[in-house]
């Protein structure tokens, strides 16, 4: 995961190194019409493409994750697609991380 990362993280890190961009940015950052993302503090953008959805409980296998609005996500572990301003259940088993990607973005791992 890290290898096929590389290329999307190296371009964030010369963003934030030639434009003071964040890396690691609250969902209204990016999506600052959308009135949920501002009250989201439990999931986090991380540059314009990926959203993740860290587990925040002890023994939790499953969290709600919001999706923001004006994108189509995808699941990153099952593939499926989903329209954005809603809130769906991810499945988060310990040695996976809730992410999904925007607009067809892809990540090849």
């Amino acid at each position: 995961m890290r290898e096929a990362m590389r290329p999307y993280v190296r371009r964030l890190m010369e963003e934030a190194h030639e434009k003071g961009t964040p890396v690691m940015r609250p969902l209204f950052y990016d999506f600052p019409e959308d009135k949920t993302c501002w009250e989201n503090e439990t999931q986090y953008m991380f540059g314009p493409e990926i959203l993740v959805a860290p587990v925040m409980e002890k023994g939790q296998e499953e969290r709600e994750v919001y999706l923001p609005a004006g994108a189509e996500w995808k699941n990153v572990w099952t593939g499926e697609c989903f329209k954005g301003g809603q809130t769906v259940t991810a499945a988060a088993p310990i040695e996976q991380i809730p992410l999904f990607t925007k607009n067809e973005f892809e990540l090849n791992f």
